[in-house]
């Protein structure tokens, strides 16, 4: 009866293809021993070769004995067999981790390395339902999305599951019927453990309320697995409709704050998710306060706002969401002075290059402007701005905190962050925007005359008596 029910999960859901090489994750506890025996009777069938693995943590004086029953049971069952030790308890202090975590990825590393130095295809563990539904419960209770509350997949690129559809009472009364060994390992009875907590006390507690608990729980995921499946697919398709250009790992990514606000808010928090995914190439350690608060930059009023989250910076500037590599710790280092902030002289006729910008501004006198000719610009890359007296002492610089500018027609001068925070120029590109300036006195601020790319100022306005300049910035 049992054989057939890994039989059926293992056809159901193609866990493996005739000529596979499978290895088995072997503790010597009665999941796995069940494992081993289960594939080993049904190899036949399925066409399949077996390797049984076994991890030392060197956690419990019994850990030796643990290992000697593992390798008896390979030669007992005439498979090959793969022992390795670890340390544990050092790695988690390094790492840490809790010792259970730690304990989980040494487990998962080393069958993934064993696996690719003996040319297995599969990576088989011993999961069972009742493991399913305490995972279910756990990540409930850490507050999971769908995505979580599915739990453990039967099949992953990783590894595969045969014994997922089975109870834990069915895999004892196996080993029972047939008088098979098992090791028992007293650390899983540690109420210490949340997991132990949930399996000893909890569950048996909602199981008199439920006698399918178990079962209901294991259904549950595998529903949400599903509707998550779909759910992704539908993320993935708007992600790839919002991003800009082409995102990649380690790229920022950069979305539009209008079309992300206009998702419903199950497609906008996976959006989220997989712009993280795109640049840290997991999402692990993102939780679900970790993507609402992202999704608060979305508000009115949130420009120029960034949060700072585990591997990545997230910032909002007008009607664009980056999301760009770095530290969830500390905040980002502005660019030294020396980068951002220039200076340099315009001698007429000019074609000046600006390091700093990766752009050449050139600048000419020109004749009068007559009547029916076509009226000069005084916005975009290339303008015409009138000056009094001499124009050879003009410069060109980077913005300055006190800076004021009157726009051409203004009543009024305003801040130059104003001005170019009202044109949409993201805070971290302010300072770089070049400025064509005719530096002041003591008792007189410069006179800004071109904001470079965007205005021209009151003061530059063409008319009798002035010379004219013909600027334009050539971006490389």
């Amino acid at each position: 009866m049992l054989l057939d029910k890994v039989l059926n999960t293992i056809t159901r859901v193609g866990m493996v293809r005739s000529s596979d090489r499978v290895l088995i994750g072997l503790s010597g506890g009665a999941d796995s021993v069940t494992l081993a025996h289960a594939l080993t009777e049904l190899r036949a069938r399925l066409e399949i070769d077996i390797e049984l693995a076994h991890l030392h943590h060197g956690l419990r004086p019994e850990a030796d004995d643990d290992e000697a029953f593992c390798r008896g049971l390979s030669e007992q069952l005439g498979l090959p067999f793969t022992s390795e030790r670890v340390d544990v308890e050092s790695l988690a202090a390094r790492s840490k981790r809790s010792l259970e975590e730690q304990g989980r990825v040494s487990r998962y590393r080393f069958l993934a390395e064993l696996a690719a130095r003996r040319d297995c295809t599969r990576v088989a563990v011993a999961h069972t339902m009742n493991d399913q539904a305490e995972t279910f419960l756990m990540r409930a209770l850490r507050g999971s999305g769908a995505r979580g509350l599915g739990s453990m997949r039967p099949v992953t690129a990783e590894r595969i599951r045969p014994l997922i559809e089975l109870r834990r009472d069915e895999i004892l009364a196996f080993l029972s019927e047939h008088e098979l060994g098992y090791r028992d390992d007293p650390s899983n009875r540690d109420l210490r453990f949340t997991r132990n907590r949930l399996r000893h006390d909890i569950l048996p507690r909602l199981g008199k309320l439920n006698p399918q608990l178990i079962e209901t729980l294991a259904r549950n995921a595998e529903i949400l697995r599903d509707e998550d499946d779909f759910m992704d697919q539908a993320a993935r398709r708007a992600f790839d409709e919002l991003a800009s250009g082409n995102p990649k790992r380690g790229a920022t990514v950069t979305l539009s704050v209008e079309a992300l606000g206009d998702l419903e808010g199950a497609i906008k928090r996976r959006v989220v998710r997989r712009a993280v995914e795109v640049l840290r190439g997991h999402t692990r350690n993102l939780s679900q306060r970790h993507v609402e608060n992202v999704l608060s930059l979305l508000d009115n009023g949130k420009s120029g706002r960034e949060i700072h989250l585990p591997g990545l910076v997230v910032a909002r500037s007008f009607d664009r969401l980056s999301l760009s590599p770095g530290s969830g710790r500390f905040r980002r280092k502005r660019p030294p002075n020396g980068y951002t902030v220039y200076e340099y002289r315009l001698r007429i006729p000019a074609e000046l290059p600006i390091l700093e910008r990766q752009g050449l501004l050139t600048a000419d006198l020109i004749g009068p402007i007559r009547s029916g000719d076509e009226p000069p610009k005084v916005a975009g890359n290339t303008v015409v701005v009138g000056v009094e007296g001499e124009a050879q002492d003009l410069v060109v610089r980077s913005s300055r905190s006190a800076d004021r500018f009157r726009p051409l027609g203004a009543p009024g001068a305003k801040p130059l962050a104003r001005y170019l925070m009202d044109r949409k120029v993201a805070k971290e590109e302010r300072q770089g925007v070049p400025l064509v300036v005719r530096p002041g006195s003591e008792n007189r601020g410069d006179d800004i005359l071109w904001v470079v790319g965007h205005g021209v100022a009151e003061s530059a306005r063409l008319g009798a008596g002035r010379l004219h300049l013909r600027l334009e910035w050539v971006g490389q």
